[in-house]
């Protein structure tokens, strides 16, 4: 009896551990890669918005909503697609030099996230 009621408070305590730690979401990182475009027509750059656990790692079975929107950089960006399934967003500058300025609003963040994706020329592009 008292090996039961062990194993029941055990399976308690282990499943409250997980929620808490494993499974709740703590923050959200927002991954940028590469950190940089270059303006010609083949580069693009990926955001990604993953919900962190207390570990540091991934979340596992959890997602978070996040809506994006330019704040500045529209008239260089050729190609805006977003993924809101994965909340995976894929820029492709339309040649053109600046800086991509994107305002990230996620659902399980205090405050907007501000990123900053620098557009610069391609060298081997320059002709002399």
């Amino acid at each position: 009896m008292i090996a039961v009621l062990l194993t029941i408070i055990a399976i308690i305590l282990l499943s409250l551990f997980a929620w808490l730690y494993l499974f709740n979401i703590y923050e959200v990182k927002v991954v940028v890669s590469p950190e940089y475009i270059l303006a010609g027509n083949t580069s693009e750059v990926t955001v990604n918005v993953i919900p962190v656990n207390s570990f540091g790692s991934k979340a596992p079975l959890r997602s978070v909503k996040a809506k994006f929107q330019i704040e500045r950089g529209a008239e260089i960006i050729k190609d805006f697609t977003i993924n809101s399934d994965s909340n995976l967003v894929t820029i492709k500058p339309n040649g053109k030099t600046g800086m991509i300025v994107l305002l990230i609003e996620a659902d399980f963040g205090l405050f907007p996230t501000r990123i900053e994706i620098p557009v610069v020329e391609n060298i081997s592009d320059i002709k002399k």
